[in-house]
């Protein structure tokens, strides 16, 4: 178990945090080339970017009014990071203090919440004031960036009345692992907006680690169809392969990651951009069309924010996240699972080795319940690599396990695998 944060230990966390360090995973740890300053500009980016869209959940939205007034422990339990380079000292004193009390009440006002928002220690939320004062921690706006659902943070046990207990207040990883608990449909369920429009039960049924990117904006199809987040990782290897963008495989091309950041920065979250026409920064290359319903609804804006350096700076630093080292796995049983997955269990079908465990293929019939309205065309085959650290799987995130998966796959194409073939594709997944 982690060791319990003293005020000795406090001293080498921050100092890892104020570095935003991951180990050999940290894209910026070299300095000097012009490579290197591309990917430490797109991680800032990454991390603080809103390009305007505080005008939607702020002012439409109103999620100022939900955090102004949401303690620390019910964010945290809906999957908010913190990042502990950024925390206040006084509330660091208390939370690494002895005064067991005080640390609870520390994680159950609102106002601590505030505080760290104002600090810029809540990753992935940036704050609007009336004023520049210090004091002034009330909210009269919010934005969010990417790393909200995108970035999580080495987790710090610290001692409170209850025991010891794992907060998600640490150093940011940036490793490309989604932040799988991060229920963002459940803390816009709360806004006014939703409440006032009858949206609340729907969003709060979205659950941890998915969001529906249809939805709340023009590109509404009419289905609740919320998606897994996807992980964000090796893609220069995948897209030597051809390997497509989005959940549709509908992004292609060089600049397929910079053009689809332009697209979820400005249709989703509704950033002041101009995606898709005149004004807009990348011109997109995908692989078919939006429906001219979807098309019809693209707006050319002259005052458009998002540029195409910074989409490529973005882009410099997605590419730069290499896929994670395997976890344990028995290296027996996984040798055993590749002669499986390459003959009897079909999976190299769709996932060949050669090409980074991804084809150009899009299928509708793995999930239990079939993609519907903009997805119902198909989804794309993702790669393979770091499989063991995305659970649940599919877009849908409808298997809990790899042994879910491996059953589902067992049972649709009649595969007749014994448990212990089961166990073995398992292993050689989990070594991939």
């Amino acid at each position: 178990m982690r060791k319990l944060l003293t005020r000795s230990s406090l001293l080498v966390l921050l100092a890892l945090a104020a570095g935003c360090g991951s180990g050999g995973n940290d894209a910026s740890s070299s300095s000097g080339s012009a490579e290197q300053a591309q990917i430490s500009a797109g991680r800032e980016i990454f991390m603080t970017e809103t390009f305007g869209n505080e005008k939607f959940f702020g002012d439409t939205l109103g999620l100022h009014t939900v955090l102004n007034n949401v303690a620390p422990k019910d964010a945290v339990a809906l999957g908010v990071q913190v990042d502990l380079g950024k925390v206040p000292a006084g509330i660091v004193a208390v939370m690494t203090g002895s005064d067991l009390a005080a640390k609870d009440a520390a994680l159950a006002d609102p106002a601590v919440t505030r505080q760290l928002i104002k600090a810029g220690a809540v990753i992935g939320v940036k704050g609007r004031y009336a004023s520049a004062a210090a004091s002034d921690d009330t909210l009269t706006g919010v934005g969010i960036s990417c790393a909200l659902c995108h970035v999580k943070v080495a987790p710090t046990s610290f001692t409170l009345s209850s025991g010891a207990t794992q907060l998600p207040i640490g150093a940011p990883q940036f490793n490309g692992v989604p932040n799988g608990e991060m229920d963002a449909g459940k803390i816009l369920s709360f806004t006014p907006f939703a409440a006032a429009n009858g949206l609340s039960a729907t969003l709060a049924g979205w659950g941890p680690g998915r969001f529906d990117v249809r939805a709340l904006n023009e590109l509404d199809d009419g289905v609740d169809n919320p998606t897994a987040f996807p992980p964000l990782w090796n893609f220069p290897a995948l897209q030597t392969h051809g390997y497509r963008l989005g959940w549709d495989g509908m992004f292609q091309g060089s600049n397929a990651l910079a053009s689809i950041a332009e697209a979820v920065y400005d249709l989703i979250m509704h950033g002041d951009g101009s995606f898709a026409t005149s004004h807009g920064a990348i011109a997109p290359a995908l692989a078919f069309p939006p429906r001219q319903a979807v098309l019809d609804q693209f707006q050319d804006n002259p005052a458009s924010v998002i540029t195409a350096e910074k989409l490529l700076q973005l882009q410099a630093f997605i590419q730069s996240l290499p896929s994670p080292a395997p976890g344990p796995f028995d290296q027996a049983q996984a040798a055993a699972g590749k002669v499986l997955f390459e003959g009897k269990g079909k999976c190299a079908t769709c996932h060949p080795a050669a090409a980074e465990f991804t084809s150009a293929g899009r299928y509708s019939d793995i999930t239990v319940a079939a993609p519907g309205g903009d997805l119902a065309g198909g989804i794309k085959v993702p790669g393979l690599r770091g499989v063991s650290f995305t659970a649940p799987y599919f877009h849908d995130n409808s298997a809990a396990t790899l042994a879910e998966v491996v059953n589902r796959f067992d049972s649709r194409d009649g595969l007749g695998l014994t448990e212990s073939e089961k166990s073995q594709l398992v292993e050689y997944l989990k070594s991939l």
